[in-house]
């Protein structure tokens, strides 16, 4: 075999999957034995999810010390965006960019857990899109 073309559907669709992903600016691999992909697919699998669980891991440990700052930022600051709580975060040192993704699931955490409240909406100021507008206390 020596066409991509010469694949099953379901195969193609896998190595194209597979060669995106796992082998970024590499030059395309044809697979010789077409039964066989789906092992070299699954070894890719597991360390994919053998390092989304390390990188869970390691953030879980700095999610009650997050909770914690942006509970704080709410209750200093008044009330905030995600993307504002981001910002501020990032200012203080507390994460390396201001990517809202920072402070978000935190808030949704603290929410659950009756320390936080939705209080309103408004435009954000960089996406230009209505956003949810958060507060300290109970709902």
């Amino acid at each position: 075999m020596n066409s991509i073309t010469q694949l099953e559907p379901e195969q193609r669709d896998a190595l194209i999957f597979w060669n995106r992903d796992y082998l970024k600016n590499q030059p395309p691999i044809i697979i010789d034995d077409p039964h066989n992909y789906l092992s070299k697919m699954e070894a890719y699998m597991d360390i994919t999810k053998e390092t989304r669980r390390e990188s869970y891991n390691a953030v879980l440990s700095t999610v009650n010390d997050r909770q914690k700052a942006v509970l704080k930022i709410l209750q200093e600051w008044g009330d905030m965006t995600a993307q504002e709580i981001a910002y501020i975060l990032n200012w203080s040192g507390l994460t390396p960019n201001d990517d809202r993704n920072n402070a978000a699931p935190r808030l949704t955490e603290l929410k659950a857990a009756g320390k936080v409240r939705t209080v309103g909406k408004k435009i954000c100021d960089r996406t230009g899109r209505t956003v949810t507008v958060w507060s300290a206390g109970k709902e």
